[in-house]
């Protein structure tokens, strides 16, 4: 997601070793930090096996202690409710929509198109075109105005974001 919205930070290497832990039963020594508000790859992350981030578990992390011939793969509710009201996903989706709406040169069907080429890796249907364009146009047909242009973008990315094209590999 960090990579579709250009938030993500490439720099290689370095260190993530501060940040607080999850549980106040731990210690300073035990930090583990929250995925959630650093921008580089996961790779650079500190891990600590005793207190994994929840959105890490969450996704089905593996575990570092036991080998596996596979990783377990889940599709639980929480997961779901992860993609509707986490600050992350809200985040994401916001600068992606300000993204695709900082060009005054586009029109909405390009915008769609690079919408779903971002996340999706293809072309937006005829029908699909159709249904975004019209539920985007919604938000701004209630309260017109640069804000609900926005939000209208900003809630179908975020709709992108969240559906099984984009969080599963077929």
């Amino acid at each position: 997601m960090l990579a579709l919205d250009d938030s993500l930070d490439l720099k290689m290497g370095g260190t993530l070793q501060s940040g607080t832990g999850y549980q106040p039963e731990n210690s300073n020594e035990r930090l583990s930090m929250d995925p959630e508000t650093q921008r580089l790859r996961t790779i650079y992350l500190p891990l600590r096996r005793a207190n994994l981030p929840p959105l890490l578990a969450l996704f089905d992390f593996g575990d570092a202690t036991t080998s596996s011939g596979e990783r377990l793969q889940t599709n639980v509710a929480p997961q779901a409710l992860f993609m509707l009201n986490s600050q992350f996903v809200e985040t994401r989706s916001r600068k992606l929509a300000e993204l695709l709406l900082k060009d005054p040169g586009s029109d909405d069907r390009e915008r769609l198109n690079l919408a779903h080429l971002r996340t999706l890796s293809r072309h937006p249907r005829g029908e699909e075109v159709d249904r975004a364009l019209d539920y985007i146009r919604g938000f701004e047909e209630r309260s017109p105005g640069d804000e609900s242009r926005l939000q209208g973008w900003q809630s179908y990315c975020k709709a992108l974001l969240s559906s099984n094209a984009f969080i599963y590999v077929d």
